[in-house]
C-alpha cells in the first residue's frame, strides 16, 4: 500500500471534518431524522432519533422498521419505501409511533431516496415530526363542532315538538271540558230517563206502554243509559293522558332553563319515559325500581336528553323482544340512575370506546357516535359519574351518579 504524499493527507483531513462537520449538523438538528439502505435496514440516525426511541446508532444500526413501529404493518413500511425508490420521489404520510417512554405518539413521516456514489437510489432518508398535540386539539374542535351540531339539532327539535305540544294542547282543552259537560248531560238524561220509566210504571194500563216497552229493549236504551258514563270516562282517561304527554313533552323541550333548580329524578325518568315510549313499547317491558331519593341541583332538560339517550340506545341493543329496568337509589350525598337492557351486550374493546367522541357501532346514517359522549360530558359537567357494565349475550347496564349539591350552579350551560 502507498503512504499518502502530504497534499492526499490535508485531502483526506478535509474530508473527515466535512464528514464530522456533516454529523454535528445532523444531530442538531431538533426532529428525529434516520437514513436507510436499499432492503430497509438503518445505517444511521442523529441524536433526536435516539432519544426518541432510547437506541443509539450503534443498537439502531441492522435493524428494521419491524422491530420498531409495532403500531403499523412493516409490510405497508416496506411498499412505502420501495414506492418512493423505484419513482424516485418523496412521500409523507401520517403514522403512529411508540416512544422510548412507552406512549403513543402520533407523527407526520417525510421520506425521499438519495443516490449511492454510482448515481443510483442508494436508500432513504426521512424524518417525522410530532404533531400529537395538534391531533388531541383537532379532536377535541371536532367534538366540538360535533356538540355544536347536536345542540343546534335538539334546539330545533325542541323548537318544533313545543310548537306541536302548543298546537295539540289547545284542542284538547276544548275536548276535555266538552267531554266533561257531556258527562253531566249524561248523567242527567239518565236521571230524567229513570224518572219517567218510574212515573209510567205506576200506570200499567197506560194505552202506549207496550209500544214504549218494545221500542226502549229495540234501542237497547237500558245499554246505553249504563255505557254512556262508561264511554265517557275513557274518553277523559284518554285526553287526560295526552295532556299529560304533551305537558312532558314541553317540560322536555324547554330551551329557556338556563338557570339550575332542585329536581326530583325519578319525575324527570318518568317524563322521559312517556317522551320514548313509542320507542320502547313495541321492543321492551319496562320495569321500574325507584327509590326514595335525594332532590339533585341539576339542569332538568340536559338530564333529560341523557335518559332519553340511555333509554333509546337501550331498545336499539334488542335483537328480540327484552326488558328494560330503570332503578334510582342514592343517600345523602348522591343519587344513581341505572338504565338495563337484556339485549346483546358489548365486547371488552367496544365498552373500552363507547364514550368516545363519534365512536359507533351503528351502520353509516344511523348514528353519529355523539349521543354517550355529550351525554357522559353533560354528567361530568354536573359533578358527576357514568360507567358501563356489559356481558356479550346477557346485556348492559348504564349508571349515572351525581352529586345532591353538585357544582353545576358554577357552570354555565355550556352543553
Amino acid at each position: 500500500m502507498r503512504t499518502p504524499d502530504g497534499q492526499s493527507e490535508r485531502l483526506l483531513e478535509r474530508l473527515n471534518q466535512q464528514l464530522r462537520f456533516t454529523r454535528e449538523i445532523i444531530n442538531a438538528i431538533p426532529t428525529p431524522v434516520f437514513y436507510k439502505d436499499r432492503v430497509g435496514h438503518y445505517i444511521g440516525c442523529n441524536r433526536a432519533f435516539e432519544l426518541f426511541f432510547g437506541l443509539t446508532q450503534q443498537e439502531l444500526i441492522s435493524r428494521s422498521m419491524r422491530g420498531l413501529n409495532p403500531m403499523q404493518s412493516s409490510e405497508l413500511q416496506e411498499e412505502r419505501d420501495k414506492g418512493c425508490l423505484l419513482t424516485n420521489q418523496s412521500c409523507r404520510y401520517e403514522a403512529r409511533l411508540i416512544n422510548a417512554e412507552g406512549r403513543e405518539v402520533d407523527v407526520i413521516v417525510t421520506k425521499a431516496p438519495y443516490l449511492s456514489d454510482k448515481g443510483k437510489s442508494g436508500g432513504i432518508v426521512g424524518t417525522f415530526t410530532d404533531i400529537t398535540e395538534r391531533k388531541q386539539s383537532e379532536n377535541i374542535l371536532q367534538q366540538m363542532q360535533g356538540q355544536i351540531i347536536q345542540q343546534e339539532k335538539l334546539a330545533s327539535i325542541g323548537q318544533l315538538a313545543a310548537g306541536v305540544a302548543h298546537e295539540i294542547n289547545n284542542p284538547m282543552g276544548f275536548i276535555t271540558s266538552n267531554l266533561t259537560s257531556l258527562g253531566k248531560y249524561a248523567a242527567r238524561l239518565d236521571e230524567y230517563i229513570a224518572a219517567l220509566l218510574q212515573s209510567l210504571g205506576s200506570c200499567p194500563h197506560h194505552p202506549g206502554m207496550a209500544e214504549i216497552d218494545a221500542l226502549r229493549q229495540k234501542l237497547k236504551v237500558d245499554y246505553i243509559i249504563s255505557d254512556v258514563c262508561e264511554l265517557v270516562n275513557e274518553c277523559l282517561d284518554g285526553a287526560t293522558r295526552v295532556r299529560r304527554i304533551v305537558q312532558d313533552l314541553k317540560s322536555f323541550s324547554r330551551l329557556d332553563q338556563t338557570e339550575c333548580c332542585r329536581t326530583n329524578l325519578n319525575e324527570a325518568l318518568e317524563t322521559t319515559i312517556n317522551i320514548a315510549w313509542n320507542e320502547l313499547k313495541y321492543i321492551a317491558t319496562l320495569e321500574r325500581d325507584y327509590g326514595d331519593i335525594e332532590e339533585v341541583v341539576c339542569y332538568p332538560q340536559q338530564l333529560n336528553q341523557v335518559f332519553l339517550n340511555l333509554l333509546v340506545n337501550a331498545a336499539q341493543a334488542m335483537e328480540t323482544q327484552g326488558k328494560i329496568i330503570v332503578r334510582t337509589w342514592g343517600d345523602k350525598e348522591c343519587v344513581f340512575v341505572s338504565v338495563t337492557d337484556t339485549g346483546k351486550g358489548m365486547p371488552e374493546e367496544v365498552r373500552q370506546r363507547i364514550f368516545e367522541p363519534f365512536f359507533t357501532t351503528k351502520e353509516a346514517g344511523k348514528g353519529t357516535g355523539l349521543g354517550l359522549s355529550i351525554s357522559a360530558d353533560i354528567v361530568r359537567k354536573h359533578g358527576g359519574k357514568m360507567t358501563v357494565e356489559s356481558q356479550v349475550g346477557v346485556g348492559t347496564t348504564f349508571i349515572v351518579m351525581l352529586p345532591v349539591k353538585s357544582p353545576v350552579q358554577h357552570v354555565v350551560n355550556e352543553v
